[in-house]
């Protein structure tokens, strides 16, 4: 196709409904407080995306990236397991065999990108 060429069949758009909104889950275990949106993948497998939103008070458990994860704060305040807060706008990668925690005492909406899904440590 040229450069200068345009396929609007190509693109997708998405507006989030509330009601579209699904429980979170790692493995087969559903994550109170957290739900997701999935996105977007890449047909090759290199990647995957979803919305993921923490209700206020949620915390999540331990879990291991086998695959590097990437994370945009959209809104809300995004809390790791170290206490730091991420405000919006702020994009947070996590190395392939790094761990960690999450949690939001406001709640927040978050993109994740990845190419793989998490597994639990605890």
């Amino acid at each position: 196709m040229p450069l200068n060429s345009f396929d609007s069949a190509a693109r997708r758009s998405y507006k989030i409904s509330d009601k579209d909104w699904r429980p979170l889950q790692i493995g087969n275990v559903d994550i109170p407080g957290y739900f997701w949106i999935p996105l977007s993948e890449d047909e090759g497998g290199g990647w995957s995306s979803y919305w993921m939103r923490i209700q206020p008070g949620a915390r999540g458990p331990m879990h291991l990236h086998d695959t590097t994860e990437m994370i945009f704060v959209a809104d809300g305040v995004f809390t790791d397991s170290d206490g730091v807060h991420f405000q919006p706008g702020h994009v947070l990668t996590y190395a392939a065999g790094s761990s960690h925690a999450s949690s939001s005492e406001s709640g927040c909406t978050v993109l994740v990108v990845a190419r793989t899904a998490s597994s639990l440590l605890d």
